[in-house]
């Protein structure tokens, strides 16, 4: 977050953005970005994703509370916990100026909070607090961002669309190293990028470990021949070739396994990405009998802006198929 503090709040907080003085660098005061316990208590709810100490453009120095959260549901407590970071904030800090931000990345579209308020006998109290809502920014526009941190709220809302389904979710995270290759994002801006994918999707143990050794290929500069999806249908394709191979042989068992792995993956990520829509194209994908060709369509189902623009790329696929000698 902290490589990234300055475009996270361009695209998130541009309100916020527009009155720091970006001429003095940032100081960041706490740079712990761990989750914190649902329903913390007591001194651990000190604890803060991030603080840093800004000035803004009228001269005086201001303290920037960026507190992340991820909620799978919607959180009663949550609004008490953003006023208890204030008030501990700005107690420690000399009764500074604060400024408390928090990003919603839940799936809920209706979960909205953004004040805390308390009322007895007279003595009123009402904290109100900066919010996005991950889920009301496009992804289109995300796409087209020149910000490096919209890759990361573009894989978070397409990891809550693709949740409980491994396979599309991979893929979602390999389209964003790709995206960044193709950006020319150095070794160390990807990590950085990752650092806070990884705080902001939570995955199974084998994901996350798979996740860091596409990262950490990239990291060492390597060319890979496969990306971590089609390792996972090749995988997932040779014990089923294996299975058929009892029948029909062991070498074409696993071909077709794997042809059928990378297919399915395709397809289920084009309907994720485009919808029913994407089903009638599932005949010509599954046709596809090139391991190489189906490779190509993978890498595209994940750069194409469109369906009609992945069309055009089977289509290519299919023609070169029906060359001669254009299969293999």
């Amino acid at each position: 977050m902290q490589t990234f503090f300055r475009e996270f709040l361009q695209l998130l907080f541009p309100q916020v953005f527009e009155r720091v003085d970006w001429t003095r660098p940032p100081e960041f005061l706490s740079t712990n970005l761990y989750r914190l316990a649902p329903r913390a208590r007591g001194k651990r709810w000190q604890s803060v994703d991030l603080l840093v100490k800004v000035y803004f453009r009228d001269g005086k120095a201001r303290i920037v509370l960026i507190h992340i959260e991820i909620q799978a549901q919607p959180d009663p407590l949550f609004p008490l916990r953003m006023f208890v970071y204030y008030y501990h904030i700005f107690d420690d800090y000399d009764y500074a100026d604060v400024v408390s931000l928090a990003v919603l990345a839940d799936s809920d579209p209706n979960w909205r909070p953004a004040s805390f308020e308390r009322s007895v006998a007279g003595c009123n109290l009402q904290f109100e607090f900066p919010i996005v809502k991950l889920l009301d920014l496009e992804e289109t526009e995300l796409e087209q961002s020149d910000n490096p941190f919209a890759l990361v709220v573009l894989a978070h809302l397409r990891a809550l669309k693709t949740r409980g389904k491994p396979d599309l979710l991979m893929q979602e995270k390999i389209a964003v190293i790709r995206a960044m290759q193709d950006r020319g994002y150095t070794s160390e801006q990807v990590i950085a990028l990752y650092k806070v994918v990884d705080y902001m999707i939570t995955l199974s143990p084998e994901q996350e470990k798979l996740v860091k050794q596409v990262v950490r290929k990239f990291q060492e500069g390597r060319e890979w021949p496969l990306t971590s999806l089609e390792e996972i249908a090749i995988e997932e394709g040779a014990r089923k070739g294996v299975q058929q191979g009892i029948q029909q042989g062991i070498q074409q068992g696993i071909q077709q396994g794997i042809q059928q792995g990378i297919a399915e993956a395709i397809i289920r990520f084009l309907h994720a990405r485009f919808g029913d829509a994407a089903l009638e194209l599932a005949p010509a994908i599954r046709a596809i009998e090139s391991l190489e060709q189906l490779s190509d369509l993978n890498i595209q189902a994940a750069r194409v802006s469109s369906l009609e623009e992945f069309a055009h790329a089977l289509n290519r696929s299919v023609e070169v198929q029906q060359t001669p000698g254009g299969g293999s």
